[in-house]
């Protein structure tokens, strides 16, 4: 899938590369009209790599609440039932990082995306959409922060900041401590001349000032005994 990605108007225009994309998103077209919502379905491994870089979207999809048991362990789950699945997956790198962009903003914030309606692009027949609508000026919204607290950026630059510290997180950062407002959750602007936090940095903040471990899944050790493994190593006598 080619996907545009619009600023100024907050869409992302989704035209198709094969056959079965054409074919997909005109069912979509046919189901649902302009306003309704393609639900998130979450993100699967594109191929046989390791990398998440495929989303599941539904249109016309029912949702039901399905139960599997295995052994003494039951786990409930929301499902989508019927309707059309559009997986998307880009076609280029640029287009592969797009629909990394849309999983963030749908995972964090938006939980799908809303159809507009159609539009042909290079002779193809494309869809626009675009993510959730600003809760005090009703513009359109792709930005997963933006998505997440419902206000626009140009709403939170009106936004009298009320800053508080606490745990933040992000695909950039994943989890980390920091200071954002509690009225649009946008982060604090950085002291000129401060330097960026490293990843590890913000882990041992959670550990330090929440008092809870992580624990990394490819090494099964935590972000403190990280950063003691690194410190004896960078020692002078090592």
């Amino acid at each position: 899938m080619r996907i545009i990605r619009n600023e100024r108007l907050a869409t992302y225009t989704l035209v198709p590369v094969e056959s079965e994309e054409q074919q997909i998103l005109a069912s979509i077209a046919a189901v649902l009209k302009p306003g309704d919502k393609m639900s998130y379905g979450g993100r699967r491994r594109d191929g046989d790599g390791d990398e998440f870089c495929a989303v599941c979207l539904h249109a016309g999809a029912q949702t039901e609440v399905q139960s599997k048991t295995e052994g003494r362990i039951t786990v409930t789950q929301n499902v989508h039932v019927g309707g059309v699945e559009l997986v998307l997956r880009g076609s280029t790198e640029d287009d592969k990082y797009e629909v990394n962009g849309i999983r963030n903003t749908c995972f964090f914030g938006s939980s799908g995306l809303i159809f507009l309606g159609e539009v042909e692009v290079d002779g193809k027949q494309a869809i626009i959409t675009t993510a959730k609508y600003c809760k005090f000026c009703g513009g359109a919204m792709i930005s997963y922060l933006a998505c997440e607290w419902s206000i626009c950026d140009a709403c939170a630059a009106k936004c009298e900041h009320e800053y508080k510290r606490g745990p933040v997180h992000g695909p950039e950062i994943d989890i980390g401590m920091g200071e954002f407002c509690r009225l649009c959750g946008r982060g604090k602007p950085k002291a000129e001349g401060e330097r960026e936090k490293s990843q590890l940095e913000h882990h041992l903040a959670v550990e330090h000032e929440l008092g809870v471990n992580l624990i990394y899944k490819n090494t099964s050790l935590t972000p403190s005994q990280i950063d003691y493994l690194q410190k004896v190593a960078s020692a002078p006598n090592n």
